[in-house]
């Protein structure tokens, strides 16, 4: 890998501010509009959906099937990606999300349900 590449890498990995977690495909709904969540962390997740959404969007990410928490956050960006499947390529946007200052009352139950997650994800990492 050339140096500027690795130089690039680096860098990328350094501006999160938490790791990232691929996720199973979990519905959710992004600004009332129904995606899966493809990667979590405890500072933002990358949504997959079938609708446009606009960088600096402020909105609410929903996990319904979690007992309906509620996050509020903002659209960092959100691009155009081809999906290959068995009934050929679709068209869908992966928008990067980070969430938004929130209350006690909203913290409790992102964490609790982050750390279900991540500890799932390990498990399966280990098991693999």
């Amino acid at each position: 890998m050339e140096l500027w590449n690795v130089y690039e890498f680096v860098m990328s990995r350094e501006r999160r501010k938490s790791e990232r977690y691929p996720t199973p495909s979990i519905p959710v709904q992004l600004a009332d509009i129904d995606g899966e969540l493809i990667d979590l962390s405890l500072h933002g997740a990358a949504v997959v959906h079938r609708s446009p959404l606009k960088a600096g969007l402020p909105c609410t990410l929903v996990f319904p099937s979690y007992g309906g928490i509620y996050i509020p956050c903002q659209v960092l960006r959100s691009i155009v990606q081809v999906r290959r499947g068995k009934k050929g390529p679709e068209y869908v946007f992966r928008s990067a999300i980070t969430f938004l200052p929130m209350n006690i009352a909203q913290e409790e139950p992102l964490h609790e349900f982050l750390g279900l997650q991540i500890t799932r994800l390990r498990r399966a990492e280990a098991t693999a």
